[in-house]
């Protein structure tokens, strides 16, 4: 069974998807997606980090200057952490 959580497949840019997108992120060996928890974490860490955000695959990012890593949350997790929902949401990644 598919759930989906209200996203519209975003097709305008260069021909891809919104899960096409994030399958091309996930595959960077430098790039990591987190749970929101840990993506507020390390937004308020003491890290020297800038904004890396992806609009059109639908992430919230940060880069981490020293270690050249990017961390990616998927918005509408990110969302729902902020609602305060307690419901876990399955991530949209294709399997």
């Amino acid at each position: 069974m598919e759930i989906m959580v209200g996203l519209k497949v975003n097709s305008g840019l260069s021909g891809t998807t919104l899960w096409e997108r994030r399958a091309l992120l996930r595959s960077q060996e430098n790039v990591h997606f987190v749970d929101p928890e840990q993506f507020c974490a390390l937004a308020v860490s003491c890290r020297r980090i800038t904004r890396a955000d992806q609009s059109a695959a639908g992430l919230k990012g940060l880069y981490t200057e020293d270690e050249g890593q990017t961390y990616f949350v998927e918005e509408e997790l990110l969302d729902r952490y902020r609602e305060g929902s307690k419901t876990p949401v399955p991530s949209l990644e294709l399997v």
